[in-house]
């Protein structure tokens, strides 16, 4: 393995751990035993070292979605499997790396986002589409609209008023968000694998 992917792989899973703003630069070489300087010659600063490690995890998972989604029994059991497992990579990030990214980074999380938004859409559409086709969504949803309002449903995560991190799980929120979602626009053949899905 190159130092570089080296360094964006243990650099996330040190963000993921204990948050970005608590891990310095400083906190990474001493980890992966290489020089500061090294570190600095290949990312020019924190936040372009943040951006290829988001980018990486974003293609990883992208990777493993599709298989989920697109190598499944149906399109309904893919979607509950991403939603699994989505739910339990929640569990396993610190909620602070959600605070920092937003508060000490939002340059990258504006950027990282939009791209993250654009990729998601895309996706969206193709699986309400291949669920349509396959009877378990039902016939007459506009997928434009519906791709739409997921996401908007998703954005509602990063809501702080609305849900405190102190009160609400992350995760116990995205699950809610996907399963309702996903059932209000279910025939009865889809409803039936939702209701029969083992978490």
């Amino acid at each position: 393995m190159e130092i570089k992917e080296r360094i964006i792989i243990e650099s996330l899973k040190l963000f993921m751990r204990y948050g970005i703003r608590s891990i310095t630069m400083d906190t990474i070489a001493d980890k992966l035993g290489v020089s500061k300087r090294t570190i600095y010659e290949l990312f020019k600063d924190k936040d372009s070292l943040l951006v290829h490690c988001l980018i990486s995890k974003m293609k990883e998972e992208e990777k493993i979605t599709d298989e989920l989604l697109w190598k499944s029994a149906n399109i309904i059991d893919g979607f509950l499997s991403h939603i699994r497992r989505s739910v339990n990579i929640i569990k396993s990030i610190n909620p602070l790396f959600f605070h920092d990214i937003k508060k000490y980074h939002s340059a990258v999380f504006q950027y990282k986002g939009k791209e993250r938004d654009e990729k998601s859409y895309k996706m969206t559409v193709k699986m309400l589409q291949q669920g349509k086709q396959e009877g378990y969504f039902r016939e007459h949803i506009n997928v434009d609209i519906i791709a739409i309002l997921i996401k908007e449903q998703f954005e509602i995560l990063g809501n702080d008023e609305i849900f405190p991190p102190d009160k609400y799980a992350k995760s116990e929120l995205f699950e809610n968000i996907a399963i309702n979602f996903i059932r209000g626009i279910s025939t009865s053949k889809g409803i039936a694998i939702i209701d029969h899905y083992k978490f």
